[in-house]
């Protein structure tokens, strides 16, 4: 099988020798970015590279494409297509949302991302999504904005032996130092072996396969488990991205399980104490279910005022708490409420000490308790993965992915998902409490990654 390379300004023009050169049907193996050879370090012009291989209905390639192949590095660029997302008019909302509105901490209304709602049913979205393939022609004819930016902004996460240090431990680490933050529950994929096949495999998929990997691919998923994803997709009779994405990833409900106390931990800014009032609004107004608030941020200025007025609004109780005894004392006093909430203090992932003391304080929450993960979508995967290291000594056992406004890809998201071996619980997409709270599924996911598909070809290169 013939595996080649390309090399343009952006990704769009080297979209455009793919096709050329190898066909409309071609394959998408890996995209990256490059600084052009011999320009060194400080000047020089950044290249998209794709690696691809032939379809099975691959044309030859004409000259013109050889000679244009030849040109690819000096290619010129293109303006990029806006990445804004399109607003939309969200159903009917909930009468008590108009209350939450003057709490939030950022005035600012972000535009809502287009999207399906992700309480329909999977039936329908399956078939939805049927439709959506149907109407892909091509893989190397679409080119993504979106995959655009994913390729200039991502970088490899830093690799090392060390392990982060146990509670205790109370230095800072210096830039220097952030290369020690892994963890072993953070699968290396080399190592690992997550996905044991070669571009021999890929050469062999289907069309629909194929397209479905190369927009993986362009939405940042790593080859390996881009490839895992995939080979799901063909281990059974149903298909589709969703099915997929059903056997490939974890998605559980933490309102769902026995636990009814449920902290939240992140690092700073992430959007932690709104998450947390919009999950209360949650399961007051629709589930009917008794909450009970306390929290551990204290440092931050207008943390607590903010938190104690959405209480008010929400008419619950609410609990401050400084030390692991406060901590006891608020559960006890809370003890008739169906489910705790707990805010805890953001935290740097560079900085061990902030995170070990939000470590000593949750031991003493409960025995049956849910500790979730708030990352945000929107930040580069390289802090995404150095986050959950650092936070893993907390024992994470789910993730919340917040500001799913404020991005065009989703990659990163299946990949820490992978890598942590956690499930995706719920998700955030603006400011508006009670209404911007999802609840992550292979269905969600789906319809997500094929909306864009849509986009890029009512956009994409003729």
């Amino acid at each position: 099988m013939k595996v080649s390379t390309f090399q343009a300004r952006d990704m769009r023009e080297v979209l455009k020798l793919v096709k050329e050169q190898l066909g409309a049907d071609a394959v998408i193996l890996s995209t990256r970015s490059m600084r052009e050879p011999g320009s060194g370090l400080s000047s020089g012009r950044t290249l998209i590279e794709v690696t691809a291989c032939p379809g099975p209905n691959a044309r030859p390639a004409t000259p013109e494409a050889e000679q244009k192949g030849a040109r690819a590095g000096s290619a010129e660029p293109v303006r990029k297509a806006d990445p804004a997302a399109t607003p939309w008019n969200p159903a009917a909302r909930n009468s008590a949302a108009g209350r939450f509105s003057r709490v939030v901490d950022d005035p600012v209304a972000y535009p809502p991302i287009s999207r399906p709602a992700a309480s329909a049913s999977p039936d329908r979205g399956e078939e939805w999504l049927e439709r959506m393939s149907a109407s892909v022609p091509t893989v190397a004819s679409e080119a993504s904005s979106a995959g655009n930016a994913r390729s200039a902004e991502t970088e490899p996460p830093a690799t090392s032996a060390a392990v982060a240090a146990s509670v205790g431990d109370s230095a800072t680490e210096s830039l220097g130092n952030r290369a020690e933050l892994t963890h072993p529950m953070l699968l290396d994929l080399e190592g690992d072996k997550l996905f044991e096949g070669s571009t021999a495999d890929l050469a062999a998929l289907d069309a629909e396969s194929k397209r479905n990997y190369s927009w993986l691919i362009m939405h940042g998923v790593e080859e390996p488990i881009a490839r895992r994803i995939i080979l799901m997709d063909r281990s059974g009779k149903e298909r589709g991205l969703s099915v997929a994405f059903q056997r490939a990833l974890k998605f559980r409900d933490p309102l769902a399980g026995p636990a009814r106390v449920i902290a939240l931990v992140g690092p700073t800014g992430v959007g932690k104490t709104t998450t947390l009032a919009k999950i209360a609004a949650d399961l007051i107004l629709n589930r009917q279910r008794s909450v009970g608030m306390i929290t551990l941020d204290t440092f931050r200025v207008g943390a607590v005022a903010q938190l104690e007025t959405y209480a008010k609004l929400l008419q619950v109780r609410l609990v401050v708490a400084r030390t692991a005894s406060e901590v006891k004392a608020g559960l006890h006093s809370l003890n008739r409420c169906d489910y705790v909430l707990v805010d805890t203090v953001g935290s740097s992932p560079y900085n061990r000490r902030q995170v070990n003391s939000t470590a000593t304080l949750l031991p003493d929450i409960a025995d049956e308790r849910e500790v979730i993960l708030c990352m945000a979508a929107n930040v580069r995967e390289a802090e995404q993965q150095a986050i959950y290291r650092r936070f893993s000594v907390l024992q994470p056992t789910g993730l919340i992915f917040t500001k799913l406004d404020e991005t065009v890809t989703y990659g990163g998201i299946l990949n820490v998902c992978i890598k942590a071996n956690l499930p995706l619980t719920l998700y955030t997409d603006g400011q508006r409490v009670p209404e911007n709270l999802g609840w992550m599924s292979a269905n969600t996911l789906a319809k997500w990654f094929a909306r864009d598909m849509q986009a890029e070809l009512q956009n994409g290169i003729g």
